[in-house]
């Protein structure tokens, strides 16, 4: 599986291995319009030739959704999916079948794997090489994962996931640890240590990674995309709370704007918007 990450440029941060103090020069917006909107079609009527679809998924209920008290626990390790989440998947299924797909990117946690396999069970389970000569990829991307705070956002080992997941390519994933709560473990010490938010306060680091999840949808070669991602995630670039992260996306018209600023993503909720490259 290839990793597409150099064909788009886009101002970026390597977000991992360094934060700046101060965010880079501001990168520009990433376009999101209606799909319906005329303005996202050329003169005849076709889609730029950068656009894409992307349907957008929260994941669907997870453990630690059921009680923000007790989300912070040790036992919610990178949440898995209760019986209800589980059923959201199913129900929601019923409607991605009749959907063009033509790849997933998930997040490498728990909830979001589970989620991808069985919303989109359709194209999950017709994933066997020797009977499919093209799969739709399920493809991991650390970019897209949760803010990083409490232990369900840690993510579990790239060995112990491809185990579990053999029909999804971690090769994305430059770590078989978790980097992002190994960098801010080394800040705040053990979740005993720093029980209060960690990645979710950082705006520039925040920032970084925001633009690097973009680029990395972006620089994918299909035309068609689901994405299944976190609520808090998906709020810093929608109707980001800190300043710096405001003009991540830019709204092209208000029928799009009002769909991705209407609240935070419910579990398992679907959206879908026209994307496009900056103008640079």
């Amino acid at each position: 599986m290839t990793c597409y990450t150099s064909a788009l440029s886009i101002s970026t941060v390597a977000y991992v291995s360094s934060v700046a103090s101060h965010p880079p020069p501001s990168s520009a917006a990433v376009r999101l319009f209606s799909l319906n909107n005329k303005f996202a079609l050329n003169k005849h009527h076709h889609r730029s030739a950068t656009s894409k679809i992307v349907h957008l998924v929260r994941h669907a209920e997870g453990t630690h959704n059921l009680s923000e008290a007790e989300s912070k626990l040790p036992t919610h390790f990178d949440a898995a999916l209760t019986p209800k989440g589980i059923e959201q998947c199913n129900q929601l299924a019923q409607h991605t079948k009749n959907l063009e797909v033509e790849a997933v990117l998930v997040s490498p946690l728990t909830r979001c794997l589970d989620t991808s396999r069985l919303s989109f069970p359709h194209l999950y389970d017709n994933g066997d090489a020797s009977k499919n000569n093209n799969p739709v990829p399920f493809i991991a991307h650390e970019e897209w994962r949760e803010t990083v705070n409490f232990l369900c956002d840690c993510r579990r080992p790239t060995h112990v996931l491809e185990k579990n997941y053999p029909r999804v390519s971690f090769d994305c994933l430059s770590h078989d640890h978790d980097p992002i709560w190994s960098h801010y473990e080394k800040i705040y010490g053990s979740h005993t240590a720093h029980t209060s938010m960690r990645e979710s306060g950082d705006a520039d680091y925040l920032y970084n990674r925001t633009h690097s999840a973009w680029k990395a949808l972006l620089n994918r070669p299909e035309k068609h995309l689901a994405l299944v991602g976190h609520s808090a995630f998906f709020m810093h670039m929608f109707t980001p709370l800190y300043e710096e992260l405001e003009g991540v996306v830019q709204y092209e018209d208000d029928g799009v704007r009002d769909l991705m600023t209407m609240g935070r993503f419910d579990n398992c909720e679907l959206r879908s918007v026209v994307v496009d490259i900056p103008i640079l």
